[in-house]
This record gives structure tokens, C-alpha cells and sequence, in this order.
């Protein structure tokens, strides 16, 4: 499967489960949860979408070497953040909190650099492409 399909359907996946979470808390009236669902949200959903298409509107991204490593990175770091705010939310200390953030920043960074060197490639592709 391409990268940018599986960054788009990881997000659907995230924002599903993102809705699910915030039915349940406006059932349940735990609103104390909001800030960890709307990290649920702006991480797994919009941040992956928007990565699907970087990925979609910019082919040459997807023959980097760093494509995996850099969907794994983000999405583990996502899913460790939301579960270490929903532990701060809960009260707890939130210890997976800040390794979550640090592999969310990194797997950005991967980005940033595979968008920001590939700059060159994409712009023959699609002069090539034309």
C-alpha cells in the first residue's frame, strides 16, 4: 500500500476513534477528558491526513528511504502522547507524555527533512511529468 493511502486511512482510523472517545465523554459527562480527545484528533487525524497528502502531491517522497520510518515514528509517538494526556487527564503523572511528544516532534523533523531535500527531485518529476 503507498504511504500517502495508509497516512489517510490511519487518520480516518484516529478520527473514528477520536468521535467514539467523544461521544462517550459527553455521555459519560467526562468532559475532564477533552484536551487528550482533542489530541486524539489534531494528532491522529489532521496531522496524518496532512501528511497523506504530502505524500499524494508530492510523489518523489514516496521512494525515500525514510517513508516507514517516518509514518512508524509519528504514529507510535501519537499514540503514546494521547495515552500518556489521557493518564495527565486522569490525574495520573502522565510519564508516557513526554517521550510521546518527543517522537511526534521527531517523526515532524523526518518530514521536514524528506520535503525539504526531495525539493529538487519533485520539481523534475514534474517538469518531466508536463
Amino acid at each position: 500500500m503507498k504511504m500517502d493511502r495508509l497516512y489517510v486511512l490511519a487518520g480516518f482510523l484516529w478520527l473514528v476513534a477520536g468521535m467514539i472517545f467523544g461521544i462517550y465523554l459527553g455521555i459519560t459527562d467526562q468532559l475532564q477528558f477533552a484536551n487528550s480527545h482533542a489530541h486524539a484528533n489534531l494528532l491522529g487525524f489532521v496531522l496524518s491526513v496532512l501528511f497523506g497528502l504530502l505524500y499524494r502531491n508530492w510523489p518523489a517522497l514516496l521512494s525515500s528511504r525514510l517513508a516507514w520510518p517516518q509514518f512508524a515514528l509519528f504514529q507510535i509517538g501519537a499514540l503514546v502522547l494521547v495515552a500518556g494526556k489521557f493518564d495527565i487527564d486522569r490525574g495520573g503523572g502522565g510519564a508516557l507524555a513526554p517521550p510521546g511528544s518527543v517522537l511526534v516532534v521527531l517523526g515532524t523533523l523526518l518530514m521536514f527533512w524528506m520535503f525539504s531535500t526531495t525539493g529538487a527531485e519533485i520539481q523534475t518529476v514534474k517538469k518531466r511529468a508536463v
